[in-house]
């Protein structure tokens, strides 16, 4: 079974049982995935840069080599240094997107809109279309819609995202708010819904999210795509 799937859910016959959740169920989840996200994706790269980095030190010498020796350590080891600094760059960037998804201070200082197509942005960077269709009467356009569906709202738009782009594989995401429902559909690989377990990270955190404010969520998809992820509002 493929992560995606695990990541993954289709519309369920029995709603109240998948998605029951509490708050103290949520938190384990999203501190398990947090766990997961430092190990796989972030220290990796972290470790990788430093030992690169210490190569180049060890191999520096004591500084009073002859011009013609210094200038051959440099052509060695400037390609490493440079390796060096683009995994810092990446590892900042996973650290900045897992601070968003820990707590979502855009919603602080912008409205939802606005927050959530700048981290939209920033999850599917410039591999990955995002198109929005948002309708006036949507919810996500006013600035007293409530704070808790907001939140549960913005972190399910980030859970489908970044399902899309990392194991779906997603060239393409489209976004739709409505008056009564966000939907985000992507031409990912998709999968097959039943080879999902419904216990898995990515369905217990977006049905259960939604569930706690009042809403509900749905997702459909089937091999080859593509995968249609819904909140009502």
């Amino acid at each position: 079974m493929s992560r995606r799937e695990d990541d993954a859910d289709t519309v369920v016959t029995d709603e109240s049982a998948k998605a029951s959740i509490t708050p103290a169920e949520i938190i384990d989840l999203e501190r398990s995935q947090i766990g997961h996200d430092l190990h796989d994706t972030l220290l990796p790269l972290i470790f990788a840069a430093s030992a690169n980095l210490q190569s180049v030190i060890d191999s520096a010498g004591n500084g009073d080599q002859p011009q013609a020796v210094e200038m051959s350590w440099y052509q060695t080891n400037s390609a490493r240094i440079e390796t060096a600094n683009q995994w810092l760059q990446q590892a900042m960037t996973i650290g900045r997107n897992l601070l968003t998804q820990i707590y979502p201070p855009e919603l602080d200082k912008l409205s939802w809109l606005v927050a959530a197509k700048d981290t939209a942005n920033r999850i599917c960077g410039d591999n990955c279309e995002v198109n929005w269709t948002v309708a006036s009467d949507s919810p996500v356009c006013d600035p007293s819609w409530d704070r808790n569906v907001a939140t549960a709202a913005y972190r399910v738009l980030i859970e489908a995202l970044r399902n899309a782009v990392s194991h779906g594989k997603a060239d393409a995401i489209s976004v739709r708010c409505s008056s009564d429902c966000i939907m985000i559909v992507d031409d990912g690989d998709g999968f097959d819904p039943a080879a999902v377990d419904p216990s898995r990270f990515g369905i217990r955190s977006m049905k259960g999210r939604a569930l706690l404010v009042g809403k509900k969520v749905t997702i459909a998809s089937e091999p080859g795509g593509p995968t249609n992820v819904t909140m009502t509002l």
